[in-house]
């Protein structure tokens, strides 16, 4: 595939569309539900862009990582499904109304974190935040 079909298929996903996979770089024969493990801590994440293509970051205020740039992101809560705990993470982080669009990555690091990192639009303001947001930032930006 050259590189301008590439973009061209990132493009429509960015727009909210699919694309057709036709081939597998593995076999799909041996499927088994996901199950979810106490033990595990789930994360989600997500790439929010604005109208000008944008991406919607947050700068942390934690000593441990003080000033670095990261996506909206936090821990799945007990009984919460992964498409609530990414809305209420985005809001108590940035104050955005979001929906997702689709899943872009499943990342696993050991057997003790999962983290699931969705593509989502902002639909709106959750103007509390300036009464009870989190102390754990700096500021909030869109870069490109």
């Amino acid at each position: 595939m050259d590189s301008r079909a590439v973009e061209d298929q990132l493009e429509l996903l960015l727009r909210g569309g699919g694309i057709e996979v036709k081939e597998y770089d593995s076999p799909l024969d041996n499927v088994v539900p996901v199950m979810v493990r106490k033990t595990v801590c789930y994360i989600v994440a997500a790439v929010i862009l604005n109208e000008q293509r944008e991406v919607v970051m947050m700068q942390e205020a934690k000593q441990d990582c003080y000033g670095k740039w990261y996506l909206p992101a936090g821990r799945m809560e007990p009984k919460e499904s992964i498409v609530e705990a990414l809305k209420r993470e985005v809001r108590e982080e940035t104050g955005l109304e979001c929906e997702p669009y689709t899943l872009l990555s499943v990342e696993e690091r050991g057997p003790r974190w999962i983290r699931f990192v969705f593509l989502a639009a902002a639909t709106g303001w959750f103007l509390g935040i300036f009464y009870r947001g989190e102390a754990d930032r700096i500021a909030i930006n869109c870069v490109v």
